[in-house]
């Protein structure tokens, strides 16, 4: 084998669902040699060089947001740190913890260090902006516990909350905050005649608000909040947090929590609520990108992230070394964690085989086409594509809507369907804590 004079550098540009499981798929193809049986660390490869940037020094289990601000026990879980990730320790592997401000086509600039971390391959894997307290401003453990105490403190204190947007994120804190604390009166107010837009049935739609209805939620649809007008201490608040330094590139680092609120929608009602939570969806990370663009090329970005082509490579013919995977890729129109932890699989595995033939001096290999889901997926067992996506809305800790393509399943036999933990378990052994990853292809 042909061994560099250099090691090949590749970057993952931010962890969780798509990042993690890129650099995983990197250990086993790359790292992890024929007789590697993951009962240890893998050899050292002086021709490889991963580096994963992260502000964050843990995995956080997005999915169990919601309950975890009802249920501090549960919230307090999600954070797994990457030192119980043994194999992050590889010596091929290095973590930098610092915020990401801009993406070159051959570096990126960090936030806090003067010194760019160049790449010869390039995974992007940031995710979507979603501001606190469900986009998580922490980037330590110590801080994740401290939110999780502070937002946990304020719903006991509070007798009327409100919840503006309903989106998944919406329907599910609604949910959770009614059936943890039934006591309290709490609103969901929504912009269209039915919740969670998207590429969804309105049968799913309606059994979404009638389980929220069973629930005791009050749900005002088909109007628009115009106005929200906080005390004087809950706008200063707001204020300091707007100012943060990089909340222009991270709007999870912006608390949008009202305190003492009285609210005005677009049809006159009026609400008054001793706590807020705003959920009106993520933003791109557009603002982070700076890759020049082909002469009449499309542009990079669609509405919801970055294009891409089948094989999560950039869709443009200058970056054929970068990749985007999980919910910063256009690629899967309903942003879901497990099509994301597959994403970075499948990007992993071909930025992989890019390298193996680049140290061998070969020319660049065939890629694989990552698998899609969601509208345009080939349905069950092969069947035609569906024009809906899929999507798991787990209401409280007994109900859940389901809609599997063009099937939606009746919420009783939804809720059976659903893990209590909210697939925490999963994700916590797909994480190899204390251990290290092994590639289970057949």
């Amino acid at each position: 084998m042909h061994i560099a004079a250099k090691p090949i550098r590749i970057a993952i540009a931010g962890g969780n669902f798509a990042g993690l499981s890129a650099v995983k798929s990197l250990y086993t193809h790359l790292l992890a040699t024929p007789d590697y049986d993951g009962t240890s660390q893998a050899a050292a490869n002086p021709s490889i060089d991963i580096t994963l940037i992260d502000r964050k020094d843990g995995f956080l289990h997005y999915l169990g947001m919601t309950r975890g601000l009802t249920q501090p026990a549960y919230g307090n879980s999600l954070w797994l740190p990457y030192a119980s990730m043994p194999w992050l320790s590889h010596p091929s592997i290095t973590v930098r913890h610092n915020i990401i401000s801009r993406i070159c086509p051959s570096h990126i600039e960090l936030a806090d260090s003067p010194d760019p971390v160049e790449f010869d391959y390039l995974l992007v894997a940031l995710g979507q902006s979603r501001r606190a307290p469900i986009g998580s401003a922490a980037c330590t453990q110590e801080a994740h516990l401290r939110d999780i105490a502070k937002y946990h403190g304020e719903i006991e204190a509070a007798k009327s909350i409100v919840v503006v947007g309903g989106g998944a994120v919406g329907t599910e804190l609604a949910a959770d905050l009614k059936t943890d604390f039934a006591d309290k009166h709490v609103t969901l107010v929504h912009s269209r005649e039915l919740p969670v837009p998207g590429p969804f049935s309105d049968v799913f739609r309606r059994h979404v608000v009638d389980e929220l209805e069973k629930l005791g939620v009050d749900l005002v649809l088909s109007e628009r909040v115009v106005s929200q007008n906080a005390s004087a201490q809950s706008g200063a608040d707001a204020d300091a947090a707007a100012k943060h330094k990089y909340a222009d590139i991270l709007p999870e680092l912006v608390d949008t929590v009202g305190r003492n609120v009285v609210l005005t929608t677009d049809a006159g009602r009026t609400l008054h609520a001793d706590l807020v939570f705003n959920t009106l969806g993520a933003s791109t990370r557009a603002p982070l990108i700076a890759l020049p663009e082909s002469a009449g090329h499309p542009s990079l970005f669609a509405a919801d992230g970055l294009r891409v082509n089948a094989a999560l490579q950039l869709d443009d013919p200058l970056y054929p070394h970068i990749f985007a995977a999980g919910d910063v890729a256009s690629r899967d129109k309903v942003k879901l964690a497990g099509a994301a932890a597959g994403a970075g699989r499948a990007a992993g595995a071909n930025i992989a085989r890019l390298v193996a033939a680049r140290l061998k001096g070969l020319d660049a290999p065939p890629l694989d086409e990552a698998k899609k889901r969601g509208p345009g997926a080939k349905g069950p067992k092969g069947g035609p594509p569906s024009e809906f996506g899929h999507i798991k809305l787990v209401l409280g800790e007994h109900s859940a809507v389901i809609q599997q393509g063009d099937n939606v399943i009746p919420p009783e036999v939804a809720k059976t369907m659903c893990k209590p933990d909210i697939k925490l378990g999963k994700a916590t052994k797909s994480m190899f804590i204390g251990s290290f990853p092994v590639d289970k292809r057949p």
